[in-house]
């Protein structure tokens, strides 16, 4: 069966197709992004935006063009916190289907990160270590402990990178007061994490995709590698690189960050404030460990279309 899963969300939208065969077992047919940003705006404003969701329109519209070229069985779509937290969300939704004839499903914060775990498991095995996932979307951050048995701990925080580069208004490069106030606001909302986190005695953190794939990507190409997070399943960073990266983004400014290889532009606004969450959740957790993987929530879908649970 050849199944399409699209994931809507705050900053971008996801296109995943694949065929799935009887045992479970899958292939990859097409897999691609689009820098949609139907969040622009709307995380202060409560609503989304006309604009926006005129993208967001489009780059449906395209995706259905290629889910049908690809005679696709079934097409799943599942919005996250950009369309959820909004106002006008579920109008969005109506408009959709109405216009364009795609159902999506906009899931609550603690089904998104249940994909999300879903996801990476088909990527990293997991033991009786725990290992904590981390996903930083646009409108939301999602946190997951987890070991062989199964989910331990989850939460989801509105602390995605577009929300908090809106609620902040940090200046362009950073100065130590937007810094200031990063921490201040990580050490207030995250409380609950490092407490789980000292609880079952975190040492691993996974970052999930999206951001930590820019990390990975930069990373080679300081390296002489133009290599794509998407070519691997799972990869170990390098915590002294990191650090260098890290160091080299808080201090740059956007045209700076925007000529370092190996970063899409559609995360040249908000990369250094992800790497600052990344390395303020790695200090504060004492975490020793830092995994990639590339699958997120569109492979949890997936993972649940191969076991008959969707």
């Amino acid at each position: 069966m050849r199944v399409a899963v699209i994931d809507l969300g705050t900053n971008t939208f996801n296109l995943l197709i694949v065929d799935v065969a009887e045992g479970g077992e899958y292939h990859a047919v097409f897999n691609t992004k689009v820098a949609v940003k139907i969040g622009e705006g709307a995380m202060i404003a409560g609503k989304l935006l006309t604009e926006p969701m005129l993208r967001a329109k489009k780059a449906l519209s395209e995706y259905l063009n290629i889910i049908t070229k690809h005679n696709c069985q079934k097409t799943l779509a599942f919005a996250t916190s950009g369309i959820r937290s909004t106002s006008n969300g579920a109008d969005f939704v109506s408009e959709v289907k109405a216009e364009l004839g795609l159902e999506i499903k906009v899931i609550d914060g603690l089904e998104e990160a249940s994909l999300i775990y879903e996801g990476v498991d088909l990527a990293i095995p997991f033991g009786e270590e725990p290992m904590l996932i981390m996903d930083i979307g646009g409108g939301s951050t999602e946190f997951i402990i987890a070991n062989q048995t199964g989910v331990l701990w989850m939460k989801s925080y509105r602390l995605g990178i577009s929300r908090i580069l809106q609620m902040l208004e940090p200046q362009d490069p950073v100065l130590s007061s937007d810094l200031n106030n990063l921490d201040k606001l990580f050490s207030e909302q995250l409380s609950e994490l490092l407490d789980n986190c000292q609880k079952h005695r975190i040492k691993t953190l996974i970052g999930s995709s999206g951001s930590f794939d820019s990390f990975i990507e930069m990373i080679w190409a300081e390296q002489g590698s133009n290599k794509l997070a998407n070519s691997v399943v799972r990869e170990e960073f390098n915590l002294t690189e990191l650090n260098e990266l890290h160091s080299k983004l808080i201090t740059a400014d956007f045209y700076t960050r925007k000529a370092i290889p190996g970063l899409v532009e559609m995360r040249v606004d908000t990369i250094h404030l992800a790497s600052f969450m990344v390395q303020w959740v790695i200090s504060n957790c004492r975490l020793e460990r830092l995994l990639l993987s590339s699958y997120a929530l569109k492979e949890g879908v997936l993972h649940r279309v191969m076991e008959n649970r969707i």
